[in-house]
């Protein structure tokens, strides 16, 4: 897929600067492709490095969490990145959280409303309760058994949203005041990313997973959690240190590492 050009022609797939996003980040723009993720991973297996950023002005076939396709019409953000952080494998997932708050930071930055925005675990952020934002993290291991990379996509919705989502959907222009452009958008996350990349990495996940708790639904709030083969309703109990979900049952605390979560009595 030949990527767009920007201020100057530049070969097939190759990588453009620019001046927006911070140092270290190598941009591969294009006007359509499958998926960000998609391109992100091809990259990543060819080398690209850490803080490559792929931006699409669409998809045909995106995806969200469980291969859930994620509509993709032209005006909103769809972008892809590769880190190569220097973990192990088991702590890859924790990216989400950074992701989480990073696209807080940004929404919050885009919108002046910050009060109104959550994270919804494990990866949604939302205003208004109305979902703004969704992340897809991807990773290879090795070989070896270490981790080669991370892929991380990232939707926001700028000027539309779609009407018949599970949940509801709002979008940037929705909050008021003009839609920024993608380049905009694209810009004020990467610099909240870059900036919680270096603190999880400098400092570990716990600055992190308090950065996500502050910016999550109150604990305790009553909530239901569908996993694979039952239900279960309790309240939101927080993240336990590595970032699973901890539920309030009434049998007890119980840990849950992959599922969905849905106010209790919701859908």
């Amino acid at each position: 897929m030949k990527p767009l050009t920007q201020e100057t022609p530049r070969p097939e797939g190759g990588p453009c600067q620019t001046a927006a996003l911070p140092p270290g980040f190598r941009l591969h723009r294009f006007g359509s492709v499958a998926s960000t993720n998609d391109e992100a991973r091809q990259l990543a297996q060819q080398g690209a490095p850490d803080r490559t950023a792929i931006l699409a002005e669409r998809q045909t076939a995106g995806r969200g969490r469980y291969s859930r396709q994620w509509e993709s019409p032209r005006g909103n953000l769809y972008a892809s990145f590769v880190f190569r952080p220097p973990l192990s494998p088991r702590h890859a997932a924790q990216i989400g959280y950074v992701a989480a708050v990073a696209v807080y930071d940004a929404v919050a930055a885009l919108t002046g409303r910050s009060a109104a925005i959550t994270c919804k675990w494990p990866n949604d952020v939302l205003v208004d309760g109305a979902k703004i934002a969704g992340i897809l993290p991807e990773s290879s291991i090795g070989a070896d058994g270490a981790l080669e990379w991370i892929v991380l996509g990232i939707g926001i919705n700028i000027v539309s949203a779609p009407a018949d989502a599970v949940r509801p959907a709002t979008s940037l222009s929705a909050q008021g005041g003009a839609a920024p452009d993608t380049g905009t958008v694209l810009a004020v996350l990467s610099r909240a990313l870059d900036g919680w990349m270096v603190q999880w990495l400098d400092d570990g996940f716990g600055s992190v997973r308090r950065a996500w708790l502050d910016r999550a639904g109150p604990l305790g709030g009553a909530i239901r959690v569908v996993l694979p083969d039952r239900s279960i309703k309790g309240s939101f109990g927080g993240l336990d240190p590595d970032g699973a979900l901890i539920l309030d049952t009434e049998s007890g605390p119980e840990k849950v590492h992959s599922g969905e979560v849905f106010a209790a009595g919701g859908r």
